[in-house]
């Protein structure tokens, strides 16, 4: 049975199509009608119980929620093409960790600070921002984007080689300087994430 991911252009998704595209894997991209709530459809619902983009099926096994997908892509696909690391040791831990932190921290922080931070066509009206959640937002930001600097002083991504973790942290990022986010106080994450944006499976994944 082909893969199948269900996701929508310029969703979280794409970070799964991305990673589909990087491993060589062949999918089938399905789009649910969200003018017909497809993605709220009992069949749907048995992929994703909570009826959002993206959901991913491999042969038996159904998975929702991005960061999972990758993780799981990376431990099924991603060691052969040289994508993820192989056994227990550190470099499998800090995949794991620097994954799980894309998701938990840079992700949420950027989105947060986009809200009710910047004027963004995906910004809450001036009336329902919140000024201290914009400055705590945007420190918490900077924060992660100080890490991303620190890790990348001996090496040229996350883990040295690119991998599907480059993958969970800058797709954050692509979506949030389309919108606004600078990345100038940070040079060695604004020079790791243009050779991210630079990736023709990336492009493909688009």
């Amino acid at each position: 049975m082909a893969i199948k991911l269900y996701s929508w252009p310029r969703s979280s998704g794409t970070r799964v199509a991305w990673a589909l595209e990087e491993l060589g894997l062949s999918y089938e991209y399905v789009e649910p009608d969200a003018s017909k709530r497809e993605h709220q459809s009992a069949s749907y619902l048995a992929i994703n119980p909570y009826g959002k983009i993206p959901a991913l099926v491999d042969d038996d096994r159904k998975l929702f929620e991005s960061g999972a997908i990758l993780l799981y892509l990376g431990d099924k696909y991603g060691t052969a093409k040289q994508l993820w690391p192989a056994g227990d040791g550190q470099e499998r831990a800090d995949a794991l960790s620097w994954t799980m932190w894309s998701m938990v921290e840079l992700g949420p922080h950027t989105l947060q600070y986009l809200y009710h931070g910047l004027d963004t066509p995906v910004s809450y009206q001036p009336t329902d921002r919140s000024k201290a959640a914009a400055e705590y937002s945007l420190s918490q930001l900077n924060r992660c984007l100080a890490a991303i600097d620190a890790r990348l002083a001996n090496r040229e991504h996350l883990l040295g080689n690119f991998s599907l973790v480059d993958i969970a942290a800058s797709s954050w990022l692509t979506f949030g300087t389309t919108f606004g986010v600078k990345l100038d106080a940070h040079p060695r994450a604004a020079a790791w994430f243009k050779r991210c944006s630079s990736r023709p499976a990336l492009k493909r994944a688009r």
